[in-house]
């Protein structure tokens, strides 16, 4: 709990009381004081509720930061294993699969422009 807060909360408690007593001496200023003395007193809480629930955010930022990126790290450590799970040992062969498929990818995409340059 920051100043604020206590000041908001102390302005409110005083312009309760002047409220009521205003109202018990037929005193419209006196009474009209408290009720701005209370409004006064909520914005400076709700300002200090605000100030605090910030700094929370500011603290906590740094262990977030930190689970966000340990939990990117597991996603990946995961995937790798189901990668590994499906292509089991013939990963050397799903390589050299994806190779040939490149070169011929790549073969007949040369073909095709040589054809059109003629």
């Amino acid at each position: 709990m920051n100043e604020d807060r206590i000041e908001g909360t102390a302005k409110k408690v005083v312009g309760t009381a002047q409220e009521a007593i205003g109202a018990v001496a037929n005193d419209e200023q006196l009474e009209g004081k408290g009720k701005l003395n209370q409004a006064v007193g909520t914005v400076q809480d709700g300002y200090g509720k605000v100030r605090d629930k910030v700094k929370d955010l500011i603290d906590e930022a740094p262990t977030a930061a930190r689970e966000a990126v340990d939990t990117g790290r597991d996603y990946v450590r995961r995937g790798a294993a189901a990668v590994t799970r499906t292509t089991g040992d013939n990963s050397a062969l799903i390589l050299l699969a994806a190779g040939i498929a490149g070169a011929a990818l790549g073969w007949l995409a040369l073909s095709r422009r040589n054809k059109t340059d003629a």
